[in-house]
């Protein structure tokens, strides 16, 4: 049985297959499926050629293979392949006549999931005819969405299927342009219902499509026009409408019930229910169009309004000063003033702007709200809390490794480096057993396609320590030899490919993946080397305290143990713990050099830990005290190091300070306006002290693991920031997935390291303030807030940034604006003394009127009104060539009378 499939496969005979499998019984088919799945390997397998690659199958092998899969496999063994067997619909046809499967039916069913599929509606109507098939109401709807022509060939695709379009269509693809016309036409001619169609539209705003299916029933509603008669019909779908997730459908709701207001039927309670909701919505469109329907309301009738009038009060929600000041118009002229609504607002009295509460003096109490004074909380990089916890034992270090894997590049990576120096040798026969899980769970990782290059590095170190100790605990770790052939094989049916880099390789061969990873490399190589000599002497740069901090004491104690073993440590070793090592409280670790290290160790620790000294001392190790001096006092130039042979390496990457400038380039439109920052570049010099920092800054490509990087430069992370930007940050549009995380992953750490900023900090933290992600901006004002409260934030600096950037209108001013009112306002009286400073510095840098500095002045106009503060100065001047501006008239006024 078996060789006669090999033999029409081998032969390519496709024509034999079928009557092959006619004469099996079921048993024999269900024996010969592991001899088709391996067979479909096989000529499933890539062959690259000089100009392309191909399958190892020809087509021929390939549709035997397909056949003979349909015929004797399951459902669950076939899988959800839509496409290999049916896009040959004659030859599907004659199979099918032979032999149905039994889970036909249930697989059509099912393709509404799939990607794509090789049959269509007509395919299922002529199976549906035969048996094969029992249809269900989604199969229909999706699949007849996807085709808008013949719809009068067959009587039930008018009378029953359409409506299945309606109810469920395709998931994945917005309507196709000849539907709309289609229908019209369909409507005019009553072969479609009008008006179950229109109410069909209207329930199509709470069926959880997607934004565009939902928006093109919205479309089709309002291109046929429903008269005042029909909408009233419709009540009850307009008034469920107004509940929809979507906002083009709760717009949709609102525009047409705004036409039906002044009739008696409009339910007037109804939409009062509905109202404190609409009035929340972050879409201001949607309140807008509310707060229209409201007026009309109140127009029609002032009694029976009391449930309107109480609901009115949620549009404070709103901190946009148009919203409120219509929701406060309409509150003076229609409502009296009564207990109940005094209560209704006093739920809103702290949201209410400083500008409006005036107005609304007789409904509220006018005393500006009491905000928190914040105690300002001392910046400690270094406490308790962060304090990383030690390895005590071989089973921890066993339980560490996983997390290791799974957190690749942050603190877990340095505590598993230091785990294995520490414990490498402590494995028993009891406790060895604990290595299989772990062994099987670094070959899983590193089996992978693309695998995060620390988990390269660990999972090479993990693997080649279980190779040393299989040798050790031959029958406890027997497992682990069948574990790591497997991932053998599965790496060797990737070599053909010539991007891929072997990833199984001994320590000291295995990529690290680039310039940028050489120095991992290195001190990896260098901990499997002492785990091989039972060399238990720690690394100088293991982290501390998270996420990535070397605490100076330990720093010292540290050097002490390789001057009492009289071994000098590895060169990158070194500058990595300078690099991480925290700065900001020094004088204990100043009285332990003193007192215990001698010679260059004490020297090079004097100098790092006192800002005020100068180098002393031989330079016997030259890249420790140039990177001693970059991390310490990165803008110095330290005399005494003039001739280390550095003089070559462009002073950007040494001081982290980049020049940049926001340019507009209207001559190419796909990129308006840029943030333009100039990053030099550097061929890495082979020298006998390499420093740490030229493989980082001589890396030209724009590396994926740069977010996990940034734990190695927590002091200066200028380079970081300025490659991050020139990459993802120099045009505000960007809208890509890899740049967003790259940018969010960035921002995240850099809001854990709670450091205060530098000169690139703060243009990376003012350009991520406009960035179009949400989320990213969400953090940006976070690091602010926490910053603030700290008291090291540079609002000057800040604000220089942010509006440079808006001067030219490099990102939309509602970004900002939103932002603002969000998440910055009012949080405390120091934070609102704070965005006074911010928004001054912003408005400061701006010269014409841009679009929507409207809003950031009304902004500020309310930030003054909360801080009962003047108006600055220096921006009068400004205030009274915008004034000339007529959208821009009143506001200016008002800052210049304050």
């Amino acid at each position: 049985m078996k060789e006669r499939l090999y033999e029409i496969l081998n032969e390519e005979k496709a024509h034999e297959i079928i009557p092959f499998l006619k004469q099996l019984t079921a048993e024999e088919k269900k024996a010969l499926v592991p001899t088709i799945k391996k067979l479909d390997r096989e000529i499933s397998k890539i062959v690259m050629t000089k100009n392309s690659y191909h399958t190892a199958g020809s087509a021929d092998q390939h549709s035997i293979i397909d056949i003979a899969s349909f015929v004797c496999m399951d459902q669950k063994h076939y899988g959800k392949d839509y496409w290999s067997l049916f896009h040959n619909r004659e030859q599907t046809e004659k199979i099918l006549e032979w032999g149905c499967p039994h889970w036909f039916s249930d697989f059509i069913n099912n393709s509404i999931d799939a990607e794509f599929t090789a049959f269509n509606y007509q395919d299922i109507l002529g199976w549906a005819a035969k048996g094969y098939v029992q249809p269900r109401p989604e199969l229909l709807g999706y699949h007849l969405s996807l085709q808008p022509y013949d719809l009068e060939k067959f009587p039930e695709t008018l009378e029953t299927h359409f409506w299945y379009l309606c109810e469920f269509p395709s998931k994945s693809l917005p309507f196709k342009r000849e539907w709309l016309p289609l229908i019209q036409k369909l409507i005019a001619e009553n072969k479609i219902e009008r008006k179950r169609f229109l109410k069909e539209c209207l329930l199509a705003a709470n069926r959880n499509f997607n934004k565009n299916v939902t928006g093109w029933f919205m479309d089709a509603f309002n291109a046929l026009k429903p008269s005042d008669e029909e909408l009233i019909i419709f009540q009850d779908e307009l008034m469920a409408g107004l509940a929809s997730v979507q906002s083009k459908a709760v717009n949709t709701m609102l525009t047409n019930l705004k036409k039906i207001v002044q009739d008696p039927a409009f339910r007037t309670d109804e939409f009062s229910n509905f109202l404190p909701n609409l009035l929340s919505s972050e879409v201001k469109t949607v309140v807008a169009a509310s707060l229209v329907v409201t007026e009309r309301i109140f127009q029609k009738k002032k009694a029976d309004t009391e449930n309107l009038a109480m609901a009115l009060s949620a549009a404070f929600v709103s901190k946009d000063e148009s919203i409120q000041t219509k929701a406060a118009k309409i509150i003076l002229k229609y409502i009296p003033v009564s207990e109940q609504i005094k209560e209704a607002l006093s739920h809103y009295a702290d949201n209410i702007l400083a500008n409006i509460r005036p107005a609304l003096v007789q409904y509220i109490d006018n005393r500006q709200p009491e905000l928190d004074i914040f105690e300002p909380e001392k910046l400690e990089l270094i406490n308790e809390e962060c304090k990383v916890q030690e390895l005590q034992s071989f089973e921890d270090l066993m339980f560490l490794l996983p997390q290791a894997i799974e957190n690749p590049g942050t603190h877990y990576y340095d505590l598993a480096l230091a785990g294995l120096i520490r414990f490498a040798d402590e494995a028993d026969a009891g406790s060895v057993k604990l290595f299989e899980p772990v062994f099987q769970k670094a070959c899983k990782t590193i089996a992978k396609w693309e695998v995060h290059h620390f988990n390269i590095l660990l999972c090479n170190l993990i693997i080649n320590y279980g190779l040393s100790l299989l040798e050790k605990f031959p029958f406890q770790l027997k497992n682990i030899e069948k574990i790591y052939r497997k991932t053998r094989e599965d790496e060797a049916s990737r070599e053909v490919y010539s991007t891929y880099h072997k990833k199984l390789k001994p320590v000291k061969d295995m990529y690290a993946g680039g310039l940028v990873m050489e120095p991992f490399k290195h001190i990896a190589v260098h901990v499997f080397t002492q785990i091989a000599s039972g060399d238990k002497t720690p690394l100088l740069s293991t982290v501390t305290h998270e996420p990535c901090w070397v605490s100076p004491e330990a720093l010292v104690e540290r050097f002490e143990i390789y001057q009492n073993k009289n071994i000098e440590p590895d060169d990158l070793d070194v500058q990595l713990a300078l690099q991480r090592c925290s700065l900001e409280k020094t004088s204990e670790a100043l009285r332990l050099a003193e007192e215990k290290l001698k010679g260059e160790y004490k020297n090079l620790l004097l100098f790092f830990f006192n800002k005020n000294s100068a180098p002393e001392g031989q330079f016997e190790h030259p890249s420790w005290w140039m990177t001693a001096g970059i991390t310490r006092s990165p803008e110095t130039t330290f005399e005494e190091f003039k001739n280390f042979g550095y003089d070559d390496i462009p002073k950007e990457f040494l001081t982290g300070i980049y020049e940049w400038k926001t340019i507009d380039s209207k001559k190419n439109s796909y990129y308006p306006v840029e943030l333009n920052i100039r990053v030099p570049k550097y061929h890495l010099k082979k020298r006998e002290h390499q420093l740490f920092l030229e493989y980082f800054v001589a890396e030209q490509k724009n590396f994926s693991e740069t977010p996990s990087l940034i734990w190695s430069f927590p002091n200066t992370l200028g380079n970081v920031l300025a490659k991050t930007i020139k990459d993802c940050l120099f045009y505000s549009g960007i809208a890509e997935v890899y740049e967003r995380n790259f940018v969010l992953n960035i921002a995240q750490a850099l809001y854990q390291m709670k450091k205060p900023l530098d000169t690139m900090g703060y243009l990376f933290l003012g350009t991520i303030f406009l960035d179009g992600d949400k989320v990213i901006r969400g953090t940006a004002a976070e690091i602010w807030l926490e910053h603030v409260s700290h008291k090291v934030m540079d609002n000057k600096s800040l604000g220089k940034v942010i509006g440079l950037h808006e001067k030219l209108e490099w990102a939309p001013v509602k970004r900002l604006t939103d932002l603002i009112q969000h998440q910055m306002i009012n949080v405390s009286k120091d934070h609102n003394l704070a965005l006074e400073q911010l928004l001054t510095h912003i408005l400061l840098q701006m010269e014409a009127p841009v679009t929507n500095l409207k809003k950031i002045l009304e902004i500020y106009h309310e930030v003054l009104a909360l801080n009962q503060s003047e108006t600055d100065t220096n921006l009068k001047e400004k205030l009274n060539s915008w004034k000339e501006n007529s959208s821009l008239k009143k506001i200016c006024s008002l800052l210049l009378k304050k």
